[in-house]
């Protein structure tokens, strides 16, 4: 079992071989195109005068199959992308969760691709509030899913702005939906049948194919992140908040916004006269501190914490006064 390949492995490493998926997805867009415009054609050749798995505009075609399958595979790349994001010590708003609704969204689209929940919607909504709005009533489920795949779409945007290239293809894939939209509510090239077919579906195809290239990469991003294998950018240096007046002193300026209290940074500068006071009476404590280890030691030193003889205490005193002669010989 420790042969067998992880999750993560199935997620491609090489740039290239996310260049090759795109040039075979664009190939396959392609060829359903192509079948799409010999589908006349290839019409005569049946007895009911229809082939239905090159119908762009049909249900169960090929079209639809291709759409389906890269939803499904963005929302497995997508789970992927929450199941190592989750793990990340720096997220303390849990900012990984977006991931979890986006795999949702991207499966509920695939099924909706193959049970075209969509129209069932559509159909719905023109019922009970007796309107289609707009053209053939489409605008009721473009509405609902432009704010929930804005609101998801931009979230994620924020998250994976960390890899430009993941980022590129989300937008891509706004721009094909948008593209699709459009053409489906008859905003653009309303008039040329098959034709806004053609471009409808295939904007939306390469949508599709454009979102699993994000999710993918943005996969890819997040486990070389894990493995310590990206280049870490370097923090600018934070400018210092010191500035210094004419006369040396360095002064910080208290917290914004806050109580302002003088900072002890920002002290004026001293007179020669106020310094040999504050030195003078740093001497002093010192030969007070000095006064009391000798006190101590006085104790401490006798065997049995007996007290000093007289001439104990003299000689200690004069060493002590020797002491202080160095210092303020020193000084």
């Amino acid at each position: 079992m420790d042969d067998q390949p992880r999750l993560i492995d199935l997620i491609p490493m090489r740039l290239s071989t996310f260049a090759i998926i795109f040039l075979a997805g664009a190939s396959v867009v392609a060829g359903l195109e192509t079948l799409y415009v010999w589908m006349p054609q290839l019409a005569a050749m049946t007895s009911d005068g229809r082939v239905a798995a090159f119908d762009l505009d049909g249900e169960g075609s090929l079209a639809v199959w291709f759409s389906s399958m890269t939803l499904a595979l963005a929302g497995a790349a997508a789970l992927v992308v929450y199941s190592i994001r989750r793990h990340r010590i720096d997220d303390y708003r849990g900012h990984y969760r977006i991931w979890l609704w986006a795999a949702l969204c991207w499966t509920v689209l695939s099924v909706d691709e193959t049970a075209s929940l969509h129209e069932g919607f559509k159909e719905l909504m023109s019922h009970a509030t007796g309107t289609r709005v707009l053209g053939d009533g489409s605008i009721w489920w473009v509405a609902v899913y432009f704010f929930v795949l804005a609101a998801v779409g931009t979230r994620l945007f924020v998250d994976m702005r960390e890899c430009w290239l993941s980022c590129a293809a989300l937008l891509a894939t706004a721009a094909c939906y948008v593209l699709a939209v459009a053409t489906q509510l008859g905003l653009l090239l309303p008039e040329l049948g098959a034709r806004g077919v053609m471009v409808e579906e295939g904007a939306e195809m390469i949508g599709n194919l454009m979102l699993l290239l994000a999710m993918s990469l943005h996969a890819r991003h997040v486990i070389l992140d894990a493995e310590g294998l990206l280049s870490q950018r370097k923090p600018k240096p934070a400018k210092p908040d010191a500035k210094r007046t004419p006369s040396g002193t360095v002064v910080v300026h208290p917290p914004h916004g806050g109580l302002k209290r003088p900072s002890a940074w920002s002290r004026p500068a001293r007179s020669p006269a106020d310094v040999d006071e504050d030195e003078e009476k740093e001497v002093e404590d010192e030969d007070g501190q000095q006064e009391k280890k000798a006190s101590t030691i006085e104790r401490l030193a006798a065997p049995g914490n007996r007290k000093l003889t007289k001439a104990e205490r003299k000689a200690l005193r004069r060493k002590l006064a020797k002491m202080k002669a160095e210092r303020e010989g020193r000084a």
